[in-house]
């Protein structure tokens, strides 16, 4: 029996090598569709894309549009971003952090090379980890401000911005991508609206005014402005799929993604900071498994990738990006969304993707 083993085993061996086996081709798994937050910049940079497994992308003209269907991607139009009658309001601590991180207290002749060195440098000092999974108990987005969506009661702000994107899409588009719908300060509002509001929600449920409560109440102002944005645009184009992207993070829920009525769902499993195998693949579960709760959204796994090892976003290398593929393939996920997505097709990243990302699904 052993000597019959060993004869078995020898011509496995032979016929692998000669090609005549190839276990990886039929057993590996695939990320079978791809996201991507990068843009089309000519027909090169549409076949890389295409060539890196990317089925989904973003176009602003004709031209980009042909180039997109050319090499077999769906193409949307460009990003719906939240609207309101004024700015987020944050706590004087938080305002105090982020005029500093995002440099706002420098003297207005600051020369733009040192003041970008300035604002490097005090978001690595306080460990600023860009409106995702933060490190310490303050820190906001580096965007200078957000609107208050949540003012926008009547949704004139936003209808008009709609309205203008969906005016300007190119015709021929599948879609619209949607980006930054949450807090500054990744847990709330401090406006005289929001607080407001607010106080009538837990009066109503007759909920204590507690942390946790006034979180269940941001927690449904963002979801109900998500949704409300879903059904305006739905109502104008039936047709339109919408793919969103959970941004900034929620701090009491990160993964709240799949009460949304979005489409495609694009929740972070792994940010720009490097997080351990173990959340990774923890949060790629969750994500992936949650399509029973909520069969009209499809949940996709985000990962952020920095190219660059002096960026202040984080770094990862694309031995780090491999690893990460692996391990949301090994959790379930066939799908994934991008960001930076120009980061997929840098050398050395595309060839990851490349490997891990098949182009056969279009």
């Amino acid at each position: 029996m052993n000597k019959f083993r060993s004869m078995l085993l020898s011509v496995v061996a032979l016929l692998s090598l000669c090609g005549c086996l190839n276990f990886s081709d039929k057993t590996d798994p695939k990320i079978r569709r791809v996201f991507c937050w990068g843009m089309i910049k000519d027909e090169a940079s549409a076949a890389r894309y295409a060539a890196a497994g990317v089925t989904d992308i973003r176009v602003r003209s004709r031209q980009e549009l042909m180039w997109v269907q050319k090499y077999g991607m769906t193409a949307y139009c460009n990003t719906i971003t939240p609207s309101g009658p004024h700015p987020q309001v944050l706590s004087p601590e938080e305002e105090k952090y982020h005029r500093y991180i995002n440099g706002l207290d420098l003297p207005k002749s600051t020369p733009n090379t040192e003041r970008k060195k300035i604002i490097n440098q005090r978001r690595r000092e306080k460990g600023h980890r860009f409106g995702g999974d933060r490190l310490n108990p303050v820190d906001t987005l580096n965007v200078n401000s957000l609107p208050c969506f949540g003012c926008d009661t009547d949704f004139a702000f936003t209808g008009r911005k709609i309205d203008s994107i969906l005016k300007k899409a190119v015709p021929g588009v599948q879609g619209i991508y949607m980006d930054y719908v949450g807090y500054v300060n990744h847990r709330g509002c401090y406006c005289k609206g929001c607080l407001e509001r607010c106080q009538k929600f837990l009066k109503s449920r007759k909920l204590a005014d507690t942390p946790e409560n006034r979180d269940l109440f941001y927690q449904e102002q963002l979801i109900s402005y998500f949704n409300r944005v879903v059904d305006y645009i739905k109502a104008k184009r039936p047709d339109f799929k919408i793919v969103a992207h959970i941004y900034p993070e929620f701090e009491p829920n990160p993964l709240y993604g799949y009460l949304t009525g979005a489409d495609y769902c694009g929740e972070t499993v792994s940010w720009y900071f490097q997080w351990s195998p173990e959340k990774i693949a923890k949060y790629t579960t969750a994500v992936v498994n949650r399509k029973q709760l909520a069969p009209g959204c499809v949940g996709i796994p985000f990962i952020g990738v920095s190219t660059n090892p002096r960026s202040s976003l984080g770094y990862k290398s694309p031995a780090d990006v491999e690893k990460e593929l692996q391990i949301i393939l090994r959790s379930g996920g066939d799908s994934l969304m991008v960001c930076n997505g120009d980061s997929m097709i840098a050398p050395g990243y595309f060839e990851v993707f490349q490997k891990y990302c098949s182009p056969q699904s279009r």
